[in-house]
């Protein structure tokens, strides 16, 4: 189920989608069915109309089953996420099945809390959703 976001219409997000307007990144994320990988507006790659639809947020793009293109990192929409964070994703990326539980974060120096409200502010879902999301996109690739 997609999140209830206002989004500009399906024929601005094309046109911005296909002038690489990196003035719509954040507004909305494109979506790659062949690929599996969703992308922000400004991303190099140039897949098939016929192949793509629109998300208004990256928790609706990873709960849909894709996972973030590697070209265009939109994980990092808002810039490179800080040393702390960035190793916890690639952790969970490296073994996605396995679950950091609140122990294992504060043996790395990271409360639950402090995990749970970065990715609440810049992803819109907590870590643990983030987490479920990235094992959901696998299981569908």
């Amino acid at each position: 189920m997609q999140s209830i976001l206002r989004l500009p219409s399906e024929a601005e997000m094309l046109r911005a989608f296909s002038r690489k307007d990196a003035g719509y990144d954040g507004v909305f994320y494109v979506a790659v069915k062949t690929t599996g990988i969703f992308c922000r507006p400004s991303c190099p790659s140039r897949p098939d109309p016929a192949n793509i639809e629109f998300f208004g947020s990256v928790k609706d793009c990873l709960f849909a089953g894709y996972r973030a293109c590697k070209r265009c990192r939109p994980l990092e929409t808002n810039g490179t996420p800080p040393p702390w964070v960035a190793d916890l994703m690639q952790r969970v990326e490296a073994t996605p099945n396995t679950r950091l539980k609140a122990g294992d974060l504060r043996t790395l120096g990271i409360t639950p809390e402090r995990a749970r409200r970065w990715f609440q502010e810049h992803y819109g879902m907590s870590f643990v959703a983030w987490c479920r999301g990235q094992r959901l996109a696998g299981a569908f690739t």
